[in-house]
C-alpha cells in the first residue's frame, strides 16, 4: 500500500498570501483611522485628580493594544509574504526538477 499523494497548488497559495497581504493593509488602515478617531476626542476624562487617574491607566491599556496590535499586523504581512515566498519556490523547485529529469533522460537515451 503506497503513501497518500498530495497536490501543492502554488498559484492558490500565492494567491492566499495575496490576499492576506491586502487584509493586512486594510488592517493597518483601519487602525490608523482609529488611532485618528480616538485622538479627535483629547482627554474627556478632565484634569482633576480622578481624571488624571483615569488617563494614567487609559494611557498605560493603550500602549499595550498599539503595541498588540502592531505586532500582529506585521506577523500577518510577514505570513503572507512567506506564503507568496512558498508558491515562488515551488514553482522553482518543479521547474528544476523538470530540467534535471530532462538531463538523465538525454543521458539516458
Amino acid at each position: 500500500m503506497g503513501m497518500p499523494g498530495y497536490e501543492v497548488d502554488p498559484e492558490l497559495i500565492r494567491s492566499a498570501g495575496a490576499g492576506m497581504s491586502t487584509a493586512a493593509q486594510r488592517l493597518a488602515a483601519d487602525w490608523q483611522a482609529f488611532q485618528q478617531e480616538l485622538a479627535g476626542f483629547g482627554e474627556p476624562w478632565g484634569q482633576d485628580d480622578i481624571g488624571f487617574l483615569i488617563g494614567g491607566c487609559y494611557q498605560a491599556v493603550y500602549q499595550v493594544a498599539v503595541e498588540c496590535y502592531e505586532d500582529n499586523l506585521t506577523a500577518l504581512d510577514g505570513q503572507a509574504q512567506a506564503m507568496k515566498f512558498v508558491a515562488a519556490n515551488h514553482v522553482a523547485g518543479e521547474q528544476s526538477n523538470v530540467v534535471e529529469i530532462n538531463r538523465v533522460r538525454d543521458v539516458l537515451g
